[in-house]
């Protein structure tokens, strides 16, 4: 079973994607900040990380960042989720991209469809 790391502050959001991802037959932890992610990362080497951009300590960009740089042979999946911010939300995932976003979303988030890029990234 795939385990999935899931960073998003917004404690309802985490909370419905989570137990959406649990129905599906997912593993799903749980950080609410960037800081958590990235320490999560390290001890639990999840298969695939959904983070949200714009958060408080450690915002998503830089834990993608992190993650691309500190993972030279083998890392995680990451998909990226923004709902705005100080440019906008497409500005966000066109830089995500860039860095290394396996896949980015837009919020509100599909969560079929966000099952289907998930189920496709780790087959």
């Amino acid at each position: 079973m795939s385990k999935i790391l899931l960073v998003d502050d917004d404690e309802v959001f985490n909370e419905s994607l989570k137990e959406y991802l649990e129905y599906k037959g997912f593993t799903v932890l749980s950080a609410f900040n960037g800081k958590q992610g990235l320490e999560m990362i390290s001890t639990e080497k999840p298969d695939l990380v959904i983070t949200d951009i714009v958060m408080p300590e450690v915002e998503g960009i830089e834990l993608l960042t992190s993650v691309v740089i500190d993972s030279l042979v083998q890392r995680p999946k990451i998909v990226v989720i923004s709902g705005g911010g100080r440019i906008g939300s497409s500005n966000y995932l066109s830089i995500a991209r860039e860095i290394g976003a396996d896949a980015v979303f837009e919020k509100p988030l599909d969560f079929n469809l966000l099952v289907k890029e998930i189920n496709d990234l780790l087959a």
